[in-house]
């Protein structure tokens, strides 16, 4: 059947993970946050829920908030429903009003979101026309030469779009390490480690991308003259030089060790002019290793500022002054009870997203303009938005790249993943996500 937009036991989770992995805090974006919202598409086969949140983010308000905006795109992209390309494509003025209006600010973060935007939107654009190539740019050799085809015209313009693509991503990755190579101060690992956490999917990205590239060269050498190709040839080797400066840099940075496994690639790129290179040429894997839980504590549904520590113990004795069942006996008034501590949870939550635009002086209104979602002509009203966090100050100076400790983890996906999975007649969720992988 249809997802129920206005179901609370789908909407609610997935609007607090929204809402705790996009936010001010300069600090890597917690993967368990994400996988949440990546488990989310798979229920409602799609970005809705995702993009009626996201439109609303302050997002003019804050340069990080923005950064940690496309760094979940970037991943729900990747990892979530395939429909979520389609939706994603509807909000491609939303992304580049972000992304404009950040490139005309002298701000760090706001140079790295300009940057970023360019690649999702690119990365967009690019899988939309070539719906062979899932957003995840996992597809066999053989549908790369089916899609290739066999006319080189077809050929030529493939190849280009992938270095087109791959630029996007190369961009990225060399401003991050430029800005953490300037003004660093050791201290602000938290800093450092906010700027590398999106680069994980680019490291991803950029192997499939790059093995990609190689084939699709080898195929016109075979066809065209070399000296027609001498452009691709020079685009080609000022790409791998790149790509492998920033995949030794990567591989150098202890942030990087637990969280990913990355390829190294040639000494020397391959020689287009002899055909038998081709056979010389290893395929870049890109490996995720299993990760211990980020942290075993139980997580609050919602969080609940300082101001309001004491209130959950006051509800609680008044839920038992009230329906307490005589003796600790549990008695049906228990269901009565949940329900109404679910109620008191959404309500807290509206509190908290009211107290957050207020804080921020209204900035969610700057989106309103934005296309509204119609989700088969059903207007759907949220029931809440997850407490907002502090608006952080926007980090000057980032860290030396070495400094990076703790932080970043994965977790284990919730029981989210298990529900997800079960629901009769889903498309299933992918096992890596089960097995909490990226």
């Amino acid at each position: 059947g249809m997802f129920a937009a206005d179901s609370p036991s789908l909407l609610l989770p997935q609007a607090i993970s929204i809402s705790k992995a996009i936010n001010t805090q300069e600090a890597p974006v917690k993967e368990k946050h994400v996988r949440r919202i990546i488990l989310g598409t798979h229920h409602e086969k799609g970005a809705f829920t995702f993009w009626s949140y996201a439109i609303g983010l302050p997002l003019p308000s804050s340069s990080i908030l923005s950064w940690k905006f496309c760094h979940v795109l970037h991943k729900v992209l990747r990892d979530g429903h395939p429909n979520v390309l389609q939706d994603c494509q509807r909000y491609r003025s939303n992304i580049r009003e972000v992304g404009d209006l950040w490139g005309h600010l002298h701000d760090r973060y706001g140079q790295l979101v300009s940057i970023y935007t360019r690649l999702l939107l690119t990365k967009i654009s690019f899988h939309a026309k070539h719906h062979e190539f899932p957003p995840g740019l996992e597809v066999s050799d053989e549908v790369l030469e089916k899609t290739a085809g066999t006319d080189v015209n077809n050929i030529f313009q493939l190849t280009v779009e992938l270095f087109d693509y791959l630029d996007c991503e190369l961009k990225l990755s060399e401003s991050v390490f430029r800005q953490l190579n300037t003004s660093m101060a050791l201290s602000q690992m938290s800093a450092v480690q906010c700027r590398l956490a999106p680069l994980i999917q680019v490291i991803q990205d950029c192997s499939h991308l790059y093995h990609y590239a190689v084939k699709l060269m080898f195929k016109l050498h075979s066809c065209l003259p070399a000296d027609t190709l001498q452009g691709h040839r020079d685009r080609f080797h000022e790409q791998f030089r790149s790509l492998k400066s920033f995949f030794k840099k990567a591989s150098d940075m202890l942030y990087f060790k637990r969280l990913i496994q990355i390829p190294r690639l040639p000494e020397n790129p391959p020689n287009f002019l002899r055909a038998s290179a081709l056979a010389e040429h290893v395929k870049p894997v890109v490996v995720i290793p299993e990760e211990a839980p980020e942290d075993e504590e139980p997580e609050n549904l919602i969080e609940i500022s300082t101001a309001s520590t004491t209130e959950p113990q006051i509800t609680s004795d008044i839920f038992q002054q009230t329906f307490g069942p005589p003796n600790g006996i549990r008695d049906d008034r228990d269901a009565q009870i949940e329900s109404l501590k679910k109620e008191v949870d959404t309500l807290r939550a509206e509190m908290e997203k009211i107290k957050l635009e207020v804080k921020l002086g209204g900035g969610a209104a700057v989106f309103q303009r934005c296309t509204p979602f119609d989700p088969a002509g059903a207007a759907v009203h949220h029931a809440a938005q997850g407490a907002g966090e502090q608006p952080g100050g926007r980090g000057g100076g980032a860290a030396q790249a070495e400094a990076e400790g703790a932080g970043g983890q994965r977790a284990a996906p919730g029981r989210a993943g298990e529900a997800a999975a079960g629901e009769a007649g889903q498309r299933p969720v992918p096992a890596a996500l089960r097995r909490g992988r990226k």
